[in-house]
Parts: C-alpha cells; structure tokens; sequence
C-alpha cells in the first residue's frame, strides 16, 4: 500500500516533536536567570529568598534607596549565595 503524502507529513511532524522534546525540556530546565532585586525590603526579600532556593537564578544586583534595608538584604543574601551582587541605590544605575 501507497503511503500518502498527507499520513507521511503527520507522522514526520509526530516523530520529530517526541524526538526533540527532552532537548528542548533539558535546555529549559537547566536556564539559569541572572536576577535584579529593585526595593530590598521585607517582600522583596523573601521573594528573592525563594529565587535563590530554586537554584535556577543567579543574583546579580540589589537596589534599594534606603541603604540600611539595602545593607541588611544583602547580609541575608549572603547566607544563600558565596559572591556578592553588586548593590545600587538607583534603579537607573542597576538598568
């Protein structure tokens, strides 16, 4: 029997998407996000808390125009993390 052409391109497209899917699925698992915290205070804190525990992002910069909020951040972070992110008073500065 024949093998439409039809039938030929639906199953090519079938093999080709369940070959390539744990490559795609791998890539994306192993991203890992540079990230900015803008406003270090207690939300955003715990926010990047939960970031930095997903072992998916890498914590470059922390803003903040309080600098005793900025400075009492970046001693939490440095309970999660073995570099320091540089830290900036200005969003404008960090962007």
């Amino acid at each position: 029997m024949p093998l439409d052409r039809r039938l030929f391109l639906q199953s090519s497209l079938a093999s080709g998407l369940a070959l390539g899917f744990p490559a795609v699925a791998t890539a994306q698992r192993d991203k890992v996000y540079r990230t900015a915290l803008i406003g270090s205070g207690w939300w955003g804190t715990n926010i990047l808390r939960e970031a930095a525990a997903s072992g998916r992002c890498q914590i470059v910069a922390l803003v903040d125009v309080d600098r005793r909020q900025l400075d009492k951040c970046m001693a939490e972070v440095a309970k999660w993390v073995m570099y320091k992110p540089n830290r900036y008073g200005d969003y404008r500065d960090m962007l």
